[in-house]
């Protein structure tokens, strides 16, 4: 494809966004692909288990691109050794099924990710989730990473929450490893990168210092190749040796017929732990990836200060937005450990929900379509870290049940479940953002959140100190003392009585007035007495019923029939007639009007389905794209997009007069979105086109100020200058 056909540049015109999930992924280089075609386009390269040529050609690319790697995080190659894996994952996975067939216990941080947590289900010894810091260093100071007998122990945590961005201290390695001097090492630290390694710098210059084990995945770090790896400590060699599965090309010799024998490889750790054949094609990519990243960014360091500064603008900004009764517009999920701005304890990742000025939620899936129209790109959710949402959300174990019971799943819709949100929202920043996708995305709060005005100011009801439920319908209500009250609300008149003969709902309360219901939350039942023989039957408040393939109906609701024989005969013994316990169907919730009403406040419009739901925010977006477009003095073009270079002095100085400037007056709505333009147009002179010299090792840029001509016309002008190495913020659909 010609691309610097004009259709085609008008044709990315059309795909711009504001990309903000860098800790999903960040992005690639134009550069790099073109680096990667140019190779695969002069290059045969065959399979590593061969011994043609192209195969020894493919050999030597993994070994220097392995090689390369350890540079990269200044691990000496006679300490450490790198396994290639299909993602970080996939890493944890690999350690988790060597340690897995000698038996071990497991603690992790609460702040892991699910595929760190995953682990505890292998770990024959036990698990323990560690709720805090202080919990870990407990652990070390008192309990001890190292007992007495010879157990093996795992302990991971995550270098960087990959919901809020804090960064946990990463000494710990060094501490665990320090409690065993003079005995033989049985804790080791598997460390998830993951998230960490997009804007932060990982040196294991320090041996001694260093994890025994670090996961990652290099397409968050360089956006592509897709692959990932685990980094280990050569001293980890025996505890990974245990391994009891093998696959091609991790082994010597294997017999199949009148006996069972094989041998695998011992020559080093990634020789009989990379199974089958290696991506080879991507790890070629990846030499590529590691230069050009280089080339463009200098070191990892100029990113973290970069996208440091950034977050601590963005966070200042959505903080300091009010509603005119002086309520917070943004509720921030952020650790009590973290400062934005400082690339020790936080990332560049905000997480948070939006409320409107009485309080109530906004929904993060309204949030979503609303941002998607007016071309952002962000991610929402739980964001595959339970520990994090629970702990920030404050949702209790068994409300995270009952969120389950009523339908709440990985990617869904339901928004708010008890007054409380079900996910987050977050935004994350990575090497090429740039000051004016934070500034874009704060008036985007603004234009579509702030209230100004308010004709009624909500009233502060009193604190509600008791309220009734009622779990089986047609049984008397129960009192319940709660300050969240709402919290309860999915279990009222969630159960009811069927007559077995009729298949009717009994809602007599006349019937049912010998049975008393109860809920007790510790224990996670619900409980039915019967006041006459004071008799209880408990049933797991989790226990539902299987769905029936034509459901039964009551008023319109849906109910499925418990199919233990021990549950029905105790009803209908109690209430002396044959009877049946049925729960209703949590279908309500999405077909709730909630879904499909805009969350605008100004608008509110009702519609048929969440197709139309997202035509109507597209509606809504056109005001703000003329107001707010890409401009393509504060925006790169999408089809010539700038390489981010950092200068730290002109950066740090931009940045340093912008949080100046936010600081004197967080609350001023106008003067302070013109003050954060400004700031945009001055800090964008340091995010420019950088001329690249053929050295790779050079990473000292000139700064030149972006041309804000037309894209083909830059392109014309490129035809007769240096070649620019820019970054690609293209996206397929």
């Amino acid at each position: 494809m010609d691309f610097e056909h004009t259709s085609y540049n008008a044709y990315l015109e059309r795909v711009r966004t504001t990309y903000l999930d860098h800790a999903g992924t960040t992005l690639y280089a134009t550069s790099l692909i073109d680096a990667c075609y140019h190779d695969l386009q002069s290059n045969l390269y065959g399979n590593p288990h061969s011994d043609s040529p192209s195969s020894d050609l493919s050999t030597q690319r993994v070994d220097e691109a392995r090689l390369a790697v350890l540079e990269y995080f200044d691990a000496d190659p006679n300490h450490f050794d790198i396994i290639f894996t299909a993602n970080a994952t996939a890493a944890i996975k690999l350690v988790a099924d060597c340690f897995r067939d000698r038996g071990f216990w497991y603690g992790y941080h609460k702040d892991a990710h699910s595929s760190i947590v995953g682990v505890r289900e292998v770990a024959s010894a036990g698990s323990r989730c560690f709720k805090s810091n202080e919990e870990i260093d407990t652990w070390i100071n008192e309990e001890g990473a190292i007992s007495n007998h010879s157990s093996l122990k795992l302990f991971s945590y995550p270098a960087q929450s990959n919901m809020t961005g804090y960064r946990p201290p990463l000494s710990w390695s060094k501490r665990i490893r320090d409690a065993h001097a003079g005995n033989q090492q049985t804790t080791f630290v598997l460390l998830d990168a993951a998230s960490y390694l997009t804007s932060g710098r990982l040196d294991l210059k320090d041996v001694d210092a260093a994890p025994d084990f670090v996961a990652m995945s290099f397409y968050k770090i360089f956006g592509y190749p897709d692959l990932g790896a685990l980094l280990v400590r050569k001293t980890a060699f025996e505890v990974m040796s245990h391994r009891r599965y093998f696959g091609g090309g991790t082994v010597e010799m294997v017999t199949v017929i009148d006996g069972t024998f094989h041998a695998t490889k011992k020559h080093s750790l990634h020789d009989f732990l990379e199974d089958g054949t290696l991506p080879f094609h991507n790890i070629v990519a990846l030499r590529h990836a590691i230069a050009i990243h280089k080339k463009i960014f200098g070191s990892a360091e100029n990113i973290s200060r970069h996208t440091a500064q950034l977050s601590a603008w963005l966070h200042e900004r959505l903080r300091s937005f009010k509603h005119a009764n002086d309520k917070p517009v943004i509720d921030i999920y952020k650790d009590e450990n973290a400062t934005f701005g400082d690339p020790k304890t936080q990332g560049p990742i905000i997480a948070f929900n939006a409320l409107w000025s009485d309080g109530t939620l906004i929904g993060k899936s309204h949030f979503e379509r609303l941002a998607i129209e007016c071309g952002f790109q962000i991610r929402t959710g739980g964001v595959c870290n339970p520990g994090g949402i629970a702990s920030m959300l404050q949702l209790n174990h068994w409300e995270l049940r009952r969120n389950f019971v009523e339908g709440v799943r990985c990617g869904g819709d339901i928004d708010i479940i008890g007054a409380k949100p079900t996910g987050t929202l977050r935004v994350s920043l990575g090497p090429m953002s740039t000051m004016s996708d934070v500034v874009r995305f704060s008036e985007f709060i603004e234009h579509f959140l702030v209230e100004t005005s308010i004709s009624q100011m909500p009233k502060r009801g009193d604190m509600i100190s008791s309220f009734g439920i009622t779990p089986i319908e047609g049984c008397s209500a129960v009192t319940m003392t709660d300050i969240e009250p709402a919290a309860y609300k999915v279990w009222d008149r969630q159960w009811c009585i069927v007559d077995s003969e009729s298949r009717r709902v009994v809602d007599s309360e006349i019937t049912l007035q010998s049975l008393t219901i109860s809920i007790d939350l510790q224990l996670e039942q619900l409980v039915i007495r019967h006041q006459d023989s004071g008799n209880e039957l408990r049933l797991s408040l989790w226990s539902v019923p299987p769905e029936q393939a034509t459901p039964e109906e009551h008023n319109g609701r849906s109910f499925d029939i418990y199919n233990d024989p021990q549950i029905n005969e105790w009803v209908s013994s109690r209430l002396n007639f044959p009877c049946l316990l049925a729960q209703y169907r949590s279908e309500h919730l999405k077909k709730s009007p909630e879904m499909t009403t805009c969350v605008i406040r100004s608008c509110t419009m009702k519609c048929t389905d969440k197709n139309a739901l997202k035509i109507h925010y597209g509606l809504h977006a056109q005001p703000f794209l003329q107001k707010h477009p890409f401009d393509s003095e504060r925006r790169p073009s999408t089809f010539n997009t700038w390489r981010t270079t950092i200068s730290k002095r002109d950066t740090s100085h931009s940045m340093h007069d912008t949080l100046s400037m936010s600081s004197q007056n967080p609350t001023a709505e106008a003067p302070a979105a013109r003050s954060s333009r400004r700031s945009a147009k001055t800090i964008v002179a340091s995010i420019v086109v950088g001329r690249i010299s053929g050295d790779s090792s050079n990473s000292n840029f000139k700064t030149q100020k972006a041309h804000s001509s037309p894209p083909t016309t830059r392109l014309n002008q490129a035809k007769e200058k240096p070649k620019f190495k820019i970054i690609s913020r293209i996206f397929g659909r």
